[in-house]
C-alpha cells in the first residue's frame, strides 16, 4: 500500500510524504512512483538551464521508518508495549551499564516519544473534526486523562538509583513530550474558545489549568517554555525544540548510502558504441588505403574524414544506448539500512520527456484547459521523476521489538529556481466599480505548476494530481485535484 500526504513546508518548498507499507504476507515488496512535473515554458526550465544536478540539489529526501501505531491508552494499558520496552531496557542497562545496552535504551526512549507524538497528534485531529460541543468537551476530558497517564507513568520510570549517562536522552524525551502536549492542547483550547458554548467553557478552563501545571513542571525541571516578553529566549526556544525534534526522530531515520546505479552498464554500452564506430572506420579506411596507396595526401584526407565520421558514429550510438538505458536504469541507487542491517533499496532518476511519451491518463489528470491546449506558442516542459522502492519485509519486521509496517520517504521539492524568471507578483489593475467610480485593485500574477503522481504496487495503479500556485515571492497554495 502506498499513501501520500502533501503540505507547504515553507514559502519555496512542497513536502510529499510517501508511505510504503508492504503486505504482511509478502517477504519482499516492490513499489514504483512516477512523478510528472509540468512547468510553463515561460519559466525557462529546460535541459540547458536546469539539468539533473540542479534538480537533485532542489530535491531533499529523508527516509525513515513508519512510526508504530498506538492509541494513547494502548501506550500504558494492556500489553503497553512502548512503556514496557523502555522499562525492560532501562532495567537491563541498570544491571549492565554497557554502551550496547545504553544505545538500546536510548533508542526505545526516543521511539516512545515519537509514538507519543503520532498518537497525540492523531487524537487531537479527531477532536478538532467534531462539531457537537458536548461530544468535543467529553473527548477533551478523556484526552486529558489519557495524556496525564502516559506522562506520569513515563516519568515514574526514572528512579534515583538509575545510572545517569553523559547524554540524558530521557530528559530530552520528557521535555519534547511536554512541549508537544503544550502545542496540541493549546490548539484544542483555541477551538473551544471559538465555540464559546456552555458545554465547552468548563472544559476549556480545565485544560488551561492543566497547561499551567505543565508549565510549572517545566520550570521545576529546567525545561524551556514561551516567555511573553522574552524575544531572545523565545528564539532560543524555537531552536531548542527543533533540535529536540531531530534528536527524538533520529530513532526512526534510516541510513541511506547512495551510489550511481547504471555506471557499469553505461560503460559497457559506451564501449560497444566505440567498437561499432571503430569497425565502421576500419571498414572504410582499409580498402581505400590499398586502392589509393600512391596518393598519400588523399589518404591522409580520407583518414581525417573517416576519424571524424567514426567519432560522430560513436556519439550517436552512445546517445541512442543512453536513451534506452534510462527506461531500465536510474541515476542513483540508495541502500537503506537500519541499525547496520540492510532492509531495502531505492532507485531514482529524472529526465525531460516529450508530451507524446506521456501516458494519456496523466495528460487527462493534468486537466489542461482548452485555452492552454490551443495555445501553440506557450506550451510546457515535462519532467519525469522516477523512483523504485524495494523493502525486505522479513528484515523490517524482525527489528527491535516492533512490527514496523514500512518506510516513509519524505521528499521536499524546492521551487526557488523555478521562480527566477517569474514577473513581479504585485499587479495593480484599474477598474470602474458599480458606483461608476475609478478604483485600483491590487492582485497577484501567479504561475501554476502541475504534479501528477502514479503509484504502482502488486499490479495495482493509483494516481494523485496536484496544482501548485506560485509567484516570484514563493508558493501561494497547493491544491489536490480530484481523480476520477
Amino acid at each position: 500500500m502506498i499513501n501520500v500526504t502533501t503540505k507547504i513546508h515553507d514559502k519555496f518548498s512542497i513536502e510529499f510524504k510517501v508511505g510504503f507499507a508492504g503486505s504482511e504476507h509478502d517477504s519482499v515488496n516492490d513499489f514504483t512512483v512516477n512523478s510528472w512535473i509540468f512547468v510553463p515554458y515561460s519559466l525557462d526550465i529546460n535541459p540547458s538551464t536546469y539539468g539533473k544536478e540542479q534538480f537533485y540539489r532542489d530535491v531533499k529526501s529523508n527516509v525513515r521508518l513508519i512510526t508504530p501505531e498506538f492509541r494513547l491508552q494502548e501506550m500504558v494499558d494492556g500489553e503497553k508495549v512502548p512503556l514496557r520496552n523502555v522499562q525492560d531496557l532501562l532495567q537491563k542497562y541498570t544491571e549492565q551499564p554497557t554502551e550496547t545496552n545504553l544505545s538500546e535504551y536510548n533508542f526505545h526512549v526516543r521511539l516512545f516519544a515519537a509514538i507519543f507524538k503520532s498518537a497525540l497528534r492523531n487524537e487531537v485531529r479527531e477532536l478538532l473534526s467534531l462539531h457537537d460541543p458536548a461530544t468535543l468537551a467529553d473527548g477533551c476530558r478523556q484526552l486529558e486523562t489519557r495524556v496525564t497517564q502516559v506522562l506520569e507513568q513515563f516519568r515514574a520510570i526514572r528512579t534515583t538509583n538509575t545510572p545517569r549517562p553523559k547524554v540524558d536522552v530521557f530528559s530530552y524525551a520528557d521535555e519534547y513530550m511536554s512541549h508537544l502536549t503544550d502545542v496540541q492542547v493549546t490548539r484544542l483550547v483555541r477551538r473551544l474558545h471559538k465555540l464559546h458554548a456552555p458545554e465547552t467553557d468548563t472544559v476549556c478552563e480545565a485544560l488551561t489549568q492543566w497547561l499551567l501545571q505543565e508549565r510549572a513542571y517545566k520550570t521545576q525541571r529546567g525545561y524551556s517554555h514561551l516567555e511573553e516578553d522574552g524575544k531572545a529566549e523565545n528564539r532560543e526556544l524555537v531552536l531548542r525544540h527543533g533540535l529536540l525534534k531531530k534528536n527524538i526522530e533520529s530513532a526512526l531515520y534510516l541510513k541511506a548510502d547512495t551510489e550511481p546505479d547504471s555506471q557499469t552498464a553505461q560503460q559497457l554500452v559506451f564501449g560497444i558504441a566505440a567498437g561499432i564506430a571503430m569497425f565502421v572506420y576500419v571498414l572504410i579506411t582499409l580498402p581505400l588505403q590499398a586502392y589509393l596507396g600512391n596518393y598519400p595526401m588523399l589518404i591522409l584526407a580520407i583518414l581525417v574524414i573517416s576519424y571524424i565520421l567514426k567519432d560522430r558514429i560513436k556519439e550517436y550510438f552512445r546517445a541512442r544506448f543512453a536513451y534506452r538505458l534510462k527506461d531500465k536504469y536510474f541515476d542513483s541507487k540508495t541502500l537503506v539500512q537500519f541499525k547496520g542491517t540492510q532492509i531495502g533499496w531505492m532507485k531514482e532518476g529524472v529526465d525531460y520527456i516529450d508530451e507524446s511519451k506521456t501516458p494519456e491518463k496523466v495528460l487527462t489528470l493534468r486537466k489542461r484547459s482548452s485555452l492552454e491546449a490551443d495555445n501553440t506558442l506557450l506550451g510546457e516542459q515535462t519532467l519525469l521523476y522516477r523512483k523504485q522502492v524495494h523493502i525486505d519485509n522479513e528484515q523490517l519486521r524482525n527489528q527491535y521489538r516492533y512490527a514496523f509496517s514500512g518506510i516513509h520517504d519524505i521528499m521536499r521539492l524546492h521551487i526557488q529556481h523555478f521562480t527566477l524568471k517569474m514577473d513581479d507578483p504585485d499587479l495593480a489593475l484599474d477598474a470602474i466599480n458599480p458606483q461608476g467610480e475609478l478604483q485600483t485593485i491590487h492582485t497577484q500574477r501567479i504561475y501554476p505548476l502541475y504534479v501528477v503522481l502514479q503509484f504502482i504496487h502488486n499490479e495495482q495503479t493509483e494516481y494523485r494530481s496536484f496544482r501548485i500556485t506560485a509567484t516570484r515571492n514563493g508558493i501561494v497554495e497547493c491544491v489536490e485535484n480530484p481523480v476520477s
